[in-house]
């Protein structure tokens, strides 16, 4: 088991996915600086609020990360079964089940740390940013971290879940495209769930209630999908 982890790190390029993840950020911390700087030089607009650029940021790193989890899943893992490259490594004496998790886990893992640094960078950014060039209305409070962290951790953790959704249809429909696609359509249902919730985050019921559909339905591609190669 020991040496398949090793392999299929060394399968991941992990230094690569690392660079992708730093654009990734960059390209967030580029899109705060463009809305702020135009809400400061714009008279007919006010200055955005800590708490509406922190909100952005949020959307922006589980958009971005979720999608880019959804591109190594149909390449890691979809494209293998689509192009049938997949029955090469079944060939071998190895737990077809478990060389799929691991897989997954990495892709699980890697989306985790991915959207923990963006959001650190990106508040760390605004915060010193507002401290530099006064950028966004008042002045940030080490109160806001008491309301930042948790949001920041649920985040993770629902992005970090619903990474699995795009390997779940992915691997019914066998299909590049669906894998991506539904990572948009997660995205959206998200979202909207969000934006009813006071916090627009997350509540503790809707997290168990992901948590718990998402595993049954990991469950079942796995016990009728992992190793029918169509």
């Amino acid at each position: 088991m020991v040496h398949l982890l090793k392999l299929e790190i060394r399968k991941f390029r992990l230094p690569r996915k690392i660079m992708t993840a730093i654009f990734a950020v960059a390209f967030c911390i580029l899109f705060i600086t463009v809305s702020l700087v135009d809400s400061m030089i714009d008279p007919e607009q006010t200055k955005d609020t800590f708490e509406s650029t922190f909100l952005v940021i949020g959307l922006l790193v589980s958009f971005i990360f979720l999608i880019y989890s959804s591109i190594l899943t149909s390449t890691l893992v979809i494209s293998e079964y689509s192009q049938r490259t997949i029955t090469i490594l079944f060939s071998y004496p190895l737990n077809k089940k478990l060389l799929i998790v691991i897989k997954m886990m990495l892709i699980m893992a890697f989306t985790a740390i991915s959207l923990l640094f963006g959001y650190v960078c990106c508040c760390g950014y605004i915060v010193g940013m507002d401290y530099a060039f006064d950028m966004l209305e008042g002045s940030f409070q080490i109160s806001y971290l008491s309301e930042w962290v948790p949001m920041a951790v649920t985040g993770t953790i629902i992005c970090s879940v619903l990474s699995w959704w795009p390997f779940v249809i992915g691997m019914i429909k066998k299909s590049v495209p669906a894998t991506i696609v539904t990572s948009l359509i997660v995205l959206f249902v998200r979202q909207l769930i969000i934006t009813k919730n006071p916090t627009n985050q997350e509540n503790l019921f809707q997290v168990v209630l992901v948590l718990i559909v998402t595993l049954v339905a990991v469950m079942i591609v796995f016990r009728e999908k992992v190793t029918k190669i169509d």
